[in-house]
């Protein structure tokens, strides 16, 4: 049986506070034509669906129009809620669209979700287990000892009945290690190294797959039948030098066999290094000068991003290097664009698994009002 594994989709992402909606539905087009060509049984979606827990209009529109496009084809979609995603929004109407060969997890009830995937003679068991916390866990296993992610996960699976003599699949969304070896991180997922949030591996002994979503880069932890897939885009400059793809895999009694098939954005992220006038006239025969840009100059000049934008529209930033000092030069326009209210409740909400309420977003937009009026 086969399945496609997809994670991290992150839709409604802003690189530098530009939309990427149209880079989105291209990389989602994308995905459902490599869908067509591999021909699978089933897709997993592993979390992280929406970029924010408070997905803008737009961003629910594309994720209707590309899990419709799902639905007209002959295949089941697994999908789950990760960090970044309200569970209760994600989860809405669930039961309904089950109807529709789409089964979604968001909320964790007490045991993993589990559903059979069938074909002929075929058979392939799939579990879903949304992002989860400790204190999600306690509540219905409050007799355990849930202190750190790893209890939470090993007693989420300890408490689901899983019947042998199936291949298994686990869709999950978290910080995953092998001993004492982690995955590799780009610059968003900094925070997470170390500490209560990482699982072993090892708690996944009984699965033929573990589809893992939450790291940005595709790898493997452990074996490689326990896989981040990765996002489709690049969505740090971090991420520059991956290799997004779609990872298929192939599953049959004792055997799995996993496959990646390349992705090509609309727009690449890249970064160029020189001397201004030497940019400028490379970014003239560029064919790709299109693309999200980080430009290390080497030596100052004025008026040095307007003049890199006449060529390189999409220049994200610019750092002067070569010299004593290194600075990001960022247009007046590009500080406008920035809520600080807003980034505060993204960063809330990355540590304390929940959204602000707008009482607490006027309480500290009050304090930055206030600190603005004392400098």
């Amino acid at each position: 049986m086969r399945f496609v594994h997809i994670s991290d989709l992150h839709i409604g992402k802003k690189l530098k506070e530009r939309s990427l909606e149209e880079d989105q539905r291209h990389i989602l087009g994308q995905i459902l034509s490599i869908i067509d060509d591999v021909s699978p049984d089933a897709v997993l979606i592993a979390g992280d669906v929406y970029d924010t827990s408070s997905p803008t209009i737009e961003s629910v529109r594309m994720l209707d129009w590309f899990l419709t496009e799902l639905s007209t084809r002959d295949l089941d979609t697994f999908m789950i809620a990760g960090n970044h995603d309200s569970a209760d929004k994600l989860g809405f109407g669930s039961r309904i669209f089950e109807k529709n060969r789409l089964f979604i997890s968001g909320v964790f009830s007490g045991t993993m979700d589990r559903h059979r995937v069938v074909r002929g003679e075929e058979v392939v068991d799939v579990y879903l287990l949304p992002f989860i916390k400790p204190i999600n866990v306690r509540r219905f296993h409050p007799d355990e000892d849930v202190e750190s992610y790893e209890d939470a996960v090993r007693i989420a699976i300890a408490g689901t009945e899983v019947p042998d003599g199936v291949p298994k699949v686990l869709v999950t969304h978290q910080f995953i290690v092998s001993g004492s070896h982690g995955p590799d991180l780009s610059d968003s997922e900094s925070s997470f190294v170390g500490g209560t949030e990482s699982v072993d591996c090892s708690v996944f002994d009984g699965f033929d797959y573990v589809a893992l979503g939450h790291i940005h880069g595709p790898q493997r932890i452990g074996r490689d039948t326990v896989r981040y897939c990765g996002t489709p885009l690049k969505y740090s400059l971090s991420e520059k030098d991956h290799v997004k793809s779609v990872t298929v895999v192939d599953i049959c009694p004792g055997h799995v066999t996993v496959d990646t098939v390349p992705l090509t954005p609309l727009r690449d992220l890249r970064q160029i290094r020189g001397p201004l006038e030497e940019l400028i006239e490379a970014g003239k025969g560029d064919p790709d000068s299109d693309d999200f840009i980080y430009v290390q100059l080497e030596g100052d000049s004025m008026d040095a991003m307007a003049r890199l934008r006449e060529v390189y529209p999409n220049v994200m930033s610019l750092e002067v290097v070569g010299r004593d000092h290194v600075f990001e030069q960022v247009s007046d326009v590009d500080i406008e664009r920035v809520d600080l209210v807003e980034l505060f409740g993204e960063f809330f909400e990355n540590r304390v698994g929940r959204p602000m309420t707008e009482k607490q977003k006027q309480i500290v937009r009050e304090l930055m009002d206030d600190g603005e009026g004392m400098l």
